[in-house]
C-alpha cells in the first residue's frame, strides 16, 4: 500500500467535556466513513486551551482504568477502524500530582499505541499581543515519540515541538515518513509561522507534515488559528482550511518520499563527517550497505534491533545460518574489546577459536584513530590505533558473483565497498573478526563506519572495560551488599563503586546500579525485572508489557527497553526477546 487518506478534524471545543468528547466522535466516524485511514484531532481536543482550564480538565491516562477521554478516544479508533491521533488533553501523574499536555495514539482495534507528552512548553511573550505561559502549570514530556502503521511509520509531537527542526529530523532519520502535530496557534503566531514551519519541516525532511488545530472560538479566552493543514515532502500544501469548524482530508503518496530523495538528493550528500547525525545519536547508529552491525541501532530495513554490544543481535548479521563459517554472524555475540586485549591473544591456527578472558569470542567491534591508509587490489588495509595500541584491519573490496572472496589466512570473507570519508585522523568502529596469519595478526572486517559522535569513543570505552570486569572479576555486587575497601570509588554509569578494589583511586564501576535519574516508566521496567527470579534466560519483554499493561503503551516500553539495553542497563540472553539487567547478570 502506497498511499492513504488522512483526515485532521478541526473541532469546535467548548467548556463542556461530554459534549467535546461527543461532537469528537461524531466527526471521527464521519472522517472514517469518507474513507480516511488516519484521523488526527486538535491539541487540547476535549477542554479549552488555557492554564487556568489544565488542572480542571486533566485526566489520568491509564488504559486498563480509562478516564471518560481516553476510554472515548479507545472507543473512537475501534468503531471507526482508523488509526486515531488524539489530540491532546491535560494529564494528570497522580503520584507526583505534575501535569503534561499528552497525545495518545490509537489502533484501529481500540489499543493506545503510543503516548506523546509536549516536550517544549508554549511561553511566548509578544508586547500588546499575547503572553502565555505553559510552564506556569504543566511539565515538559522528554522522549521522542513515533508509530507504526501498515503504510510506514509517523512522528508525533504537538504545538510549539514544531518550532524545533531536530524532532522532525531525528523522525525523518529513524523512517518516518511524516510528522503529524495536533497544535493551536493563535491569531498572532497563526498568520505569521503556522504554514511556514510546516512546509519547512516538510521541505527540510522530504516527508510529510500535518497539523490540526481546533476550531476558532471568539467567545474563548484562547482564540484558535485553525487552518489545518496537510503539506508535502515537496513542501507543497495539499489541503487546508480556514478557521471554521472543518475536516481536511488529503491523500498521502508515499512513493513521493522516494521520489523527493532521489531528485534532490540531500539524504546522500550530508555531511556527517563534518556535523552529528541527529538522527541516529542516543542509541540509533548509521545505516550502512544494507546491514547495521551495531549498539541497539537499526537492522538494514529500518526497524529497531536490540541487539548490542556484548548482546546478542538476531537481527544484525552478516550471513545466514548455513553461512556462519564466511564471517556471518546471526545470533552470535558481538564483543566490545580495546586493541590491547587483541594484541595480548595468544597467536593461533586458522581454526582455532579466539580466546578473550577466558571465554571464545567469534566476533569484535572497537573504536579508534585510522593512522594509515594502505589501497591494495583487492583490499584496504587501515592501521588503527585507540590508545591502548595498534592493530591492522582489512576491509575486503574484491568481489565475485557469491559475495565473498578468500582471505589470506585461505577463509572466505564478505566483500564491501570503500568508504571515502574514512582517511587519516578519522575516527571509526570496526566490526569483525581476529585472524592469525603467518605468525600476524590483523582483523577482517564485516564492517567499518565513521564515528559521527565522538560521545561513542567514551561509551564504547566504558562499555569495553565494564564487560572485561563482569568476565574476569564476576558480576557486580547487588546495591547495598558492596562494601569497597580503602577509597576505591566507582566510576561508572548509574551504580554505586561496585568494581571499586582496596585502596584504588577510581575503581571501575557497573553500567547497572540503581535507577537514579531515570523517568519513571526505566525505573518501572528495571523494578519489573529485578523483582523477578534471576535466571540465565532472563526475562520475556512480552512479560514486561504484560506487568506494564495499563501504566505505558506496548510500544513505549519495547522502545524504552531498547533504549535501557543501548544505555548499558540490560542485555539480550537466549534471544533479542530476553533480557536481564547487568547488575543481575552472571
Amino acid at each position: 500500500m502506497s498511499s492513504l487518506k488522512l483526515a485532521l478534524v478541526q473541532l469546535a471545543v467548548g467548556a463542556q467535556k461530554a459534549a467535546n468528547l461527543a461532537r469528537a466522535r461524531s466527526k471521527v466516524l464521519e472522517a472514517a466513513k469518507a474513507g480516511a485511514n488516519i484521523v488526527v484531532l486538535p491539541e487540547c481536543f476535549n477542554s479549552p486551551y488555557g492554564t487556568q482550564y489544565f488542572g480542571q480538565y486533566a485526566e489520568e491516562i491509564d488504559s486498563a482504568k480509562p478516564s471518560p477521554s481516553i476510554q472515548a478516544l479507545s472507543d473512537m479508533a475501534r468503531d471507526s477502524k482508523v488509526y486515531l491521533v488524539g489530540g491532546s488533553i491535560p494529564e494528570l501523574e497522580k503520584s507526583t500530582g505534575d501535569l503534561f499536555n499528552t497525545c495518545t495514539v490509537w489502533s484501529p482495534e481500540g489499543e493506545m499505541v503510543a503516548k506523546h507528552r509536549k516536550l517544549h512548553l508554549f511561553d511566548i511573550d509578544f508586547p500588546g499581543k499575547i503572553v502565555f505561559k505553559e510552564s506556569e502549570v504543566l511539565k515538559p514530556g522528554n522522549t521522542l515519540t513515533d508509530f507504526s502503521t501498515p503504510w510506514g511509520k509517523f512522528g508525533v509531537a504537538i504545538c510549539y515541538d514544531m518550532r524545533f527542526p531536530e524532532v522532525a529530523m531525528i523522525a525523518a532519520r529513524r523512517g518516518c515518513v511524516g510528522m503529524i502535530y495536533p497544535g493551536a496557534f493563535n491569531q498572532t503566531t497563526g498568520p505569521l509561522h503556522w504554514e511556514l514551519l510546516l512546509r519547512a519541516r516538510a521541505v527540510d525532511n522530504q516527508i510529510f507534515t500535518a497539523a490540526c488545530s481546533p476550531a476558532l472560538d471568539k467567545e474563548a479566552t484562547y482564540h484558535a488559528w485553525g487552518h489545518s493543514t496537510i503539506v508535502d515532502p515537496y513542501a507543497r500544501v495539499v489541503g487546508t482550511t480556514a478557521d471554521a469548524e472543518d475536516i481536511v482530508y488529503g491523500t498521502l503518496d508515499l512513493d513521493l518520499v522516494d521520489e523527493v530523495r532521489k531528485s534532490v538528493p540531500v539524504y546522500s550528500q550530508r555531511r556527517f563527517d563534518i556535523y552529528a547525525d541527529l538522527g541516529f545519536g542516543g542509541g540509533y547508529n548509521q545505516q550502512g550497505g544494507g546491514q547495521e552491525f551495531s549498539y541497539g541501532g537499526n537492522d538494514g530495513g529500518g526497524n529497531k534491533s536490540s541487539g548490542g554490544g556484548w548482546m546478542n543481535s538476531s537481527t544484525g548479521g552478516g550471513g545466514d545460518e548455513d553461512n556462519k563459517t564466511r564471517g556471518g554472524y546471526k545470533n552470535q555475540t558481538l564483543r566490545p574489546v580495546t586493541i590491547k586485549q587483541l594484541i595480548e591473544v595468544p597467536a593461533t591456527t586458522a581454526d582455532a577459536p579466539i580466546v578473550i578472558d577466558g571465554g571464545e569470542v567469534k566476533n569484535i567491534t572497537f573504536v579508534g584513530v585510522v593512522r594509515s591508509v594502505l589501497q591494495q587490489p583487492i583490499n584496504i588495509i587501515y592501521s588503527i590505533e585507540d590508545g591502548t595500541g595498534k592493530i591492522d584491519v582489512r576491509v575486503w573490496t574484491g568481489g565475485n558473483d557469491q559475495g565473498g572472496d578468500m582471505g589470506d589466512d585461505g577463509q572466505e570473507v564478505s566483500n564491501q565497498m570503500a568508504d571515502p570519508n574514512i582517511t587519516v585522523g578519522k575516527y571509526v568502529r570496526v566490526y569483525g573478526e581476529l585472524r592469525f596469519f603467518n605468525g600476524k595478526r590483523n582483523v577482517s572486517s564485516h564492517k567499518v563506519r565513521l564515528v559521527t559522535d565522538h560521545n561513542e569513543i567514551a561509551y564504547h570505552g566504558m562499555e569495553a572495560i565494564y564487560v572485561h570486569l563482569n568476565k574476569t572479576r564476576g558480576p557486580p555486587p547487588a546495591l547495598g551488599q558492596h562494601a569497597a575497601q580503602g577509597a576505591g570509588q566507582g566510576s561508572g554509569v548509574g551504580s554505586s563503586s561496585v568494581y571499586s578494589s582496596g585502596g584504588a583511586v577510581g575503581g571501575y564501576g557497573g553500567m547497572g546500579g540503581n535507577n537514579q535519574g531515570l523517568t519513571p516508566i526505566q525505573a518501572a521496567i528495571l523494578d519489573v525485572i529485578t523483582a523477578s527470579p534471576p535466571g540465565s534466560e532472563g526475562l520475556e519483554i512480552a512479560v514486561i508489557k504484560q506487568r506494564l499493561t495499563g501504566r505505558y503503551p506496548s510500544n513505549q516500553i519495547a522502545d524504552t527497553v531498547e533504549w535501557l539495553i543501548c544505555e548499558g542497563h540490560l542485555y539480550n540472553t537466549i534471544d533479542e526477546n530476553h533480557v536481564q539487567s547487568t547488575s543481575m547478570s552472571g
